[in-house]
């Protein structure tokens, strides 16, 4: 015991004398080097550089050498002198050995990094003595074993590519295919969005959003990912789910997609809790993720979710649904705009030409006209004015397909014609009546019509493979 005791003095004494060398108010005290870690642990310090604290994080990478740093923690902006600075739950990684690195974001735009390794994640390894706590590791007793370090995955660089459409545009993919993404560019499409959800867990989908982001940049796009979680899980989770959802679209940020949006129509109890919609509680998700997003990299677009467009909470009750009017006052009240790059919007019932504000066989609400609903976005946010992004914008044909469901009975008049003649249209509206700064069409290449989901008819890639709206947004390509 006494020798144990001997050699626990003696590597705490090399993990902190180190960092207190170089200490310019940053410093880790525990965990040590030689050590290892399970289930959730505190991170023990100091981060109070004296010339200010932007913020910081912790990342863990593997051991000897990381080219891939996971961020472990949410960035924090509170300055912390001998304190906890943060727990990190060493169940998102695989048993390991690894190396826990500190970001510090310094407010004159400088970084700082400290590194603490090696440690052993050791959830479900026999701990050296059998016992639960974690234990230092003596080198003389037993020497840890590295592995061999894997090959770090693939990640394909952001293209290089100009947009020659009056305001960038992209589509919704449903799947992989290179006739449809040779179609987009002779258009002039420029980004790809790609649906990716998030179960708690789940760490397989970090790989579905990579494959897509590679695709997407393969291809020469920018990649959209548009992240929502389980609402059940939201209701049952808490702030602990909001750490866990930030902590996720931080790792997605990593893989160097281009634009992530938090959530979607967050104002139905289809996709939030019934009870508790409430754009306060959204903004609080929102923040979180954007600050998680942009500690690893800034340069990824961050887009509110898009309310769904409608007037139904005097039917339903404001327990299962708010108008998006409403929705969008009190995102804007909440302070959407400062934690977001671009504010969500969807237009996805129109039946009539985008640029008539009147007309409408179904009757006048706003949510019927292409106008009226960039300008019911736009309103809440006049005093900041940031850009808007449609990250839905569609017309629904039947043309190909047979017979809409009841639901849907509403487009059943409008020609593929119409569809390419219109979102031909209202991409020119958007580029010079509003601060519109992107355009994801909804959707390229679904093909979906059963079971009262006609995603298909929304399809600009029609059942016998043409495209006509391919050709008539590319008649915009001189405007850009």
């Amino acid at each position: 015991m006494l020798r144990r005791l001997l050699i626990f003095t003696l590597f705490l004494a090399l993990a902190v004398t180190p960092a207190l060398a170089q200490d310019d108010g940053i410093r880790i005290d525990f965990p040590p080097p030689v050590y290892d870690v399970a289930g959730t642990f505190t991170v023990f310090g100091t981060v109070n550089p004296p010339s200010g604290l932007n913020s910081y994080f912790f990342e863990m990478g593997s051991y000897p050498e990381a080219s891939i740093w996971t961020p472990v923690s949410l960035p924090s902006r509170t300055p912390v002198t001998g304190g906890a600075l943060a727990t990190i739950n060493t169940s998102i990684v695989a048993d390991g050995i690894y190396s826990l690195r500190l970001r510090v974001l310094l407010t004159n735009g400088e970084s700082r990094s400290l590194v603490v390794a090696p440690l052993r994640v050791a959830n479900t390894l026999n701990r050296l003595d059998g016992s639960a706590p974690p234990l230092v590791v003596a080198p003389q007793v037993t020497e840890p074993q590295v592995p061999p370090t894997p090959e770090p995955p693939r990640i394909v660089p952001r293209p290089n590519v100009v947009s020659e459409l009056p305001v960038p545009v992209g589509g919704q993919m449903d799947t992989f295919d290179e006739n449809a993404a040779t179609l987009m560019r002779q258009a002039g499409m420029t980004w790809m969005k790609w649906q990716i959800p998030f179960v708690v867990g789940d760490r397989s989908l970090i790989d579905v959003a990579r494959d897509r982001i590679n695709w997407s940049h393969e291809q020469g796009f920018f990649a959209f990912l548009s992240i929502k979680g389980l609402k059940d899980e939201l209701a049952a989770g808490g702030l602990e789910y909001v750490d866990q959802y930030a902590a996720f679209v931080g790792e997605l940020a990593a893989l160097q997609p281009d634009a992530i949006q938090v959530w979607n129509e967050m104002n139905l109890d289809r996709e939030w809790p019934q009870g508790q919609i409430d754009p306060r509680a959204y903004v609080e998700l929102l923040r979180a993720a954007y600050e998680a997003i942009k500690a690893v990299d800034p340069a990824v677009k961050v887009v509110t979710g898009a309310p769904s467009p409608t007037g139904a909470e005097g039917a339903f009750g404001l327990d299962r649904v708010w108008n998006d009017d409403r929705y969008y006052l009190g995102m804007a009240n909440a302070g959407a705009a400062q934690y977001s790059d671009c504010i969500g919007i969807h237009y996805n019932e129109g039946i009539i030409s985008p640029r008539l504000q009147g007309g409408d066989p179904r009757g006048e609400y706003p949510t019927y006209y292409f106008p009226l609903m960039l300008q019911r976005a736009a309103f809440p946010f006049r005093s900041s004015n940031p850009p808007l992004c449609f990250s839905e914008m569609g017309y629904l044909s039947p043309d190909g397909y047979g017979q809409l469901p009841d639901g849907f009975a509403w487009g059943a008049n409008t020609s593929v014609a119409e569809q390419a003649e219109w979102l031909r249209d209202a991409i020119e509206i958007a580029a010079t009546t509003a601060n519109v700064d992107l355009i994801i069409v909804f959707n390229v290449n679904f093909t979906r019509f059963v079971d009262g989901d006609p995603q298909g008819g929304y399809a600009i890639i029609r059942p016998d493979g043409s495209c006509p709206a391919c050709d008539s947004i590319a008649q915009l390509r001189s405007a850009g």
